[in-house]
């Protein structure tokens, strides 16, 4: 994205200008916006409509999940992903977690299916799995949200978290040892392997995923549904449940944003919105009352504690709605592709908001803190390539505390590049600036 960005005007997105859906496998790398696009808020359909093909390649059944890394099922062909249930394995879910990383000395090649310390054993073909294990001295990694707190559902049901790498960036981070902090620190700043069109690379991309376990009273045709096991550390024990996509967080290092494009995803029954119809079996993480009433964005905030230590009977469920309204040209987005995707459970996913650069310059790689030059202290308003939008970017199921910036002070900010600004000297990757071990 170039100058075209820049223009004070901030005209609102039309109909006509929401580009027409691409049913591909192939990742998009670069943002095709128009020359005569003046302003970020003109440019929002071109960045949203990235967001959403970048959601379907990810998403595109894999060919082999159980043999081969991020190869896609008939990638050139459409029918592939507009006739799938909801049930297929996707790319995404091929690539290495978070644990694989940073939780194992040494890590295993990206090629590898076989893990040194498998969390879980017995694991099947096409089984996820979601490991509670230790992180910045506190359990719950794939529970407690990011700097943030356990959500509950409405059926009373924890919310698990997980964190995958694509191949670009693993292997950044595993050929460079940089899962050791003795390594990181010798090499700040680190700057990850960029997406390119020409010739075509797909550079660094990072996803985070909330699941959301099923129930009988869940309408699962709504859903992206996978089978899962969740080891607990507590426990020594792993369970084997059935859970659905509820939060989709994608971040790329594309060519010309050296901050990454953030794209954000939620399943359209998480919360009230006034875009949505109210769902048959009712929201994921509101009782459809205002009893409680939120602040914020939220009410009946658990504890900071292992899941392990707070029984059923003793869990209240959270009530959330939604502080941050949809852009008014991404519902429209939203809306062209749902159509498009009418066969699918996809139908029944939004994108709440993509945020990038505007500029384009890196110049905050720097750790939150420390100056720039002598006297001049690194601020997120100042030094990230003039994000769009500035503030206000969140998620309802992966930043459910954190809606208001009041709320978010403390852990950096209530947008994806404000929170990860903090971990710039990682190249915004929380989970390498975080989860490197001694």
């Amino acid at each position: 994205m170039k100058s075209a960005v820049l223009g004070l005007a901030l005209l609102a997105a039309t109909s006509s200008s929401i580009p027409k859906p691409v049913i591909t496998a192939t990742m998009p790398v670069t943002v095709n916006v128009p020359p005569s696009v003046t302003s970020p808020e003109q440019a929002r359909p071109f960045f949203d409509a990235f967001s959403w093909e970048s959601f379907i390649a990810l998403n595109w059944p894999a060919a082999k999940p159980n043999a081969q890394r991020n190869v896609p099922l008939n990638p050139n062909d459409p029918n592939t992903f507009l006739t799938q249930s909801g049930r297929a394995i996707p790319v995404w879910q091929t690539w290495k977690q978070s644990w694989e990383l940073f939780g194992q000395n040494p890590p295993t090649p990206w090629t590898s299916f076989a893990d040194p310390q498998p969390p879980c054993s017995g694991a099947g073909a096409g089984t996820d799995t979601l490991v509670r294990s230790a992180k910045a001295g506190s359990y719950l990694d794939d529970v407690n949200q990011a700097l943030s707190y356990p959500l509950i559902d409405q059926h009373l049901g924890y919310v698990f978290y997980e964190v995958r790498y694509n191949e670009a960036q693993y292997n950044f981070i595993f050929d460079n040892k940089y899962y050791l902090q003795s390594n990181l620190g010798k090499a700040e700043p680190v700057i990850m392997p960029m997406s390119k069109a020409k010739p075509y690379a797909v550079g660094a991309i990072m996803v985070k995923a909330a699941w959301r376990v099923m129930t009988k009273a869940d309408d699962q045709s709504r859903y992206f549904v996978t089978k899962a096991k969740v080891y607990d550390p507590v426990a020594k024990q792993c369970s084997d449940l059935m859970v659905g996509l509820v939060g989709f967080h994608v971040a790329q290092k594309a060519d010309g944003f050296a901050e990454w494009i953030w794209s954000t995803f939620e399943q359209i029954d998480n919360v009230p919105d006034p875009n949505v119809p109210k769902p048959p079996m009712g929201w994921s993480f509101n009782n459809g009352t205002s009893n409680p009433k939120t602040q914020g964005g939220w009410a009946n905030r658990p504890g900071y504690k292992s899941p392990d230590l707070v029984p059923i009977g003793q869990r209240t469920a959270v009530q959330v709605t939604r502080l941050n309204a949809i852009p008014s040209s991404t519902v429209d987005t939203n809306k062209t592709f749902q159509a498009a995707l009418a066969k699918t459970p996809w139908r029944y996913y939004q994108l709440v908001f993509t945020q990038w650069p505007t500029s384009g310059a890196q110049k905050s790689f720097v750790a939150f803190g420390l100056t720039v030059s002598p006297g001049v202290t690194a601020t997120y308003e100042k030094n990230s390539g003039n994000p769009f939008p500035l503030y206000n970017v969140t998620n309802t199921a992966l930043e459910t505390y954190l809606q208001s910036q009041r709320d978010a002070f403390g852990a950096g900010g209530n947008s994806c590049m404000q929170c990860h600004y903090v971990a710039g000297a990682a190249d915004f990757s929380w989970g390498l600036f975080r989860r490197a071990h001694p």
